[in-house]
């Protein structure tokens, strides 16, 4: 969910939902028993007024595309409004909603609802795993920032750490669980600021004592990913941007400089090299190695709200909070264009189940 999105277009009109599949593929009705395992999960967040989110299903060949897998797999029910991210563990995948304030649980295959989580939600976010527990990060922005545990075993609420100002990405990296604790803010005309420059390393077993880690006071965080087990922080500045390494045990990082990359928005990994898409829309590759050079793939087209690399593919949907949106595939080794499909109002992720 964005902010600076939301307040110019809380009272647009939104459709409440639709139960189609695209054109070039078989028609999935209500409680079609297909396998969702083999493929991708798009997140579609949403309206902020109306209950437009869902979850879109796309084949690991890109043949197939259902549309509003959540509804037509659990009796027509509406999701709701703003699903924000979706993670997963063993056979189950996590539906995180911001409103209104849910986790539904479903089966991975078959995407019926198990359970429903609410307990100590305010404003749910993102989640991660570690251990017998998963971790959600709430983000009020009136209110308490925090993040909070659950049992993996019968979801059960274990307890709550707070933070002075955000409480956003959240990660397992280290054995450690690592939660973006600054971002971004915005002035009295809407303008980016920055919250602050600290992520905080939370140890999972006993959720004690954090460790705050305070990053270079420039530019303004913007994304956190991990791969391969190591935290990765992305900042932008309007010069250049910059990826923190980040050494959870030791607290401390190592920078990977972005030189003359300004404005870099989101991050992602794949096949050991970053991937990244500035605010012109331009994505770029650069292997993991320090040193390696820095390569542009593609332009994307559209304002680009989701993001993602999954098996050689670069997934962008243009930003659409009015009606269902465009989602653009690129080969991310040349760049080249090869799909596009229809996916839900206001994609924003892409998960591979």
């Amino acid at each position: 969910m964005n902010i600076k999105r939301i307040l110019p277009l809380a009272f647009a009109s939104m459709l409440l939902f639709n139960v189609s599949c695209s054109s070039d593929n078989d028609a999935e009705t209500n409680e079609t028993q297909v396998d969702y395992t083999n493929g991708i999960l798009v997140s579609n967040e949403g309206g902020f007024t109306k209950p437009t989110s869902d979850v879109t299903f796309i084949s690991n060949n890109l043949g197939t595309v259902y549309s509003n897998i959540y509804a037509n797999n659990n009796k027509g029910e509406a999701f709701g409004k703003v699903l924000q991210s979706i993670g997963f563990s063993g056979d189950k995948a996590y539906l995180v909603a911001n409103i209104p304030n849910k986790i539904d649980i479903v089966n991975r295959k078959t995407f019926k609802v198990q359970t429903t989580v609410t307990e100590n939600l305010d404003n749910p976010r993102y989640i991660a795993f570690s251990g017998n527990k998963f971790f959600v990060t709430n983000n009020n922005f009136s209110g308490k920032k925090k993040v909070n545990a659950y049992n993996i075993s019968d979801n059960a609420y274990v307890g709550s750490i707070e933070f002075p100002r955000l409480a956003e990405k959240v990660v397992e990296a280290e054995g450690n669980i690592i939660v973006q604790t600054d971002g971004v803010g915005y002035d009295a005309v809407f303008n980016e600021i920055p919250t602050g420059y600290t992520i905080t390393v939370v140890n999972p077993s006993t959720m004690v004592n954090p460790t705050t880690i305070t990053l270079p006071a420039k530019g303004i965080i913007k994304d956190l990913i991990a791969y391969k087990g190591i935290a990765y922080v992305l900042v932008a500045d309007t010069t250049d941007s910059y990826i923190y390494k980040i050494n959870s045990a030791a607290g401390n990082y190592t920078t990977t400089t972005l030189t003359s990359i300004p404005n870099v928005q989101k991050l992602r990994a794949y096949n050991n090299e970053f991937f990244f898409i500035t605010d012109t829309r331009k994505i770029y590759e650069k292997p993991i190695v320090a040193g390696a050079p820095i390569m542009p793939v593609a332009t994307a087209v559209g304002n680009v709200y989701g993001f993602d690399v999954i098996d050689g593919k670069i997934f962008a949907a243009e930003t659409n909070f009015t009606e269902d949106g465009k989602v653009n595939v690129y080969d991310a080794l040349s760049g080249t264009l090869v799909k596009t499909f229809t996916a839900g109002v206001g994609t924003n992720g892409f998960y591979k189940n």
